[in-house]
């Protein structure tokens, strides 16, 4: 499960930032993650609460924002969208060319925004 290692690395990146703006507690971390990067939302929650637990975080909340994805179509420059990894095979709506789209949206992941106290 790499939610674990993203939940840390995350948290870590959070106390950072907090503690240069002089902050000692979490209150929400936002996480925006393309529908491409592999990130299963509800294990990255699960694992952001138990790295919370006992910390002076405890009780923060984290916030997902998932983006779409978004493709260029290689063939006559189309973009446009769909849901999840299949997408990946739909050809296009413009010239119906079904392979060598190229991914504009969808395999990001950062931490978008912090409130702390």
């Amino acid at each position: 499960m790499h939610e674990m290692s993203i939940a840390q690395s995350l948290l870590q990146m959070a106390e950072d930032e907090i503690a240069r703006q002089g902050c000692t507690r979490l209150e929400v971390v936002n996480v925006t993650y393309g529908s491409l990067s592999g990130v299963v939302p509800e294990s990255l929650q699960f694992c952001f609460e138990v790295m919370v637990q006992g910390t002076p975080h405890e009780g923060a909340r984290l916030e997902l924002t998932e983006l779409p994805l978004r493709l260029r179509c290689s063939a006559c420059g189309k973009v446009f969208g769909g849901e999840g990894q299949d997408a990946l095979w739909l050809p296009c709506p413009n010239c119906g060319e079904q392979f060598g789209h190229v991914v504009e949206q969808g395999r990001e992941l950062y931490l978008n925004r912090l409130e702390a106290s």
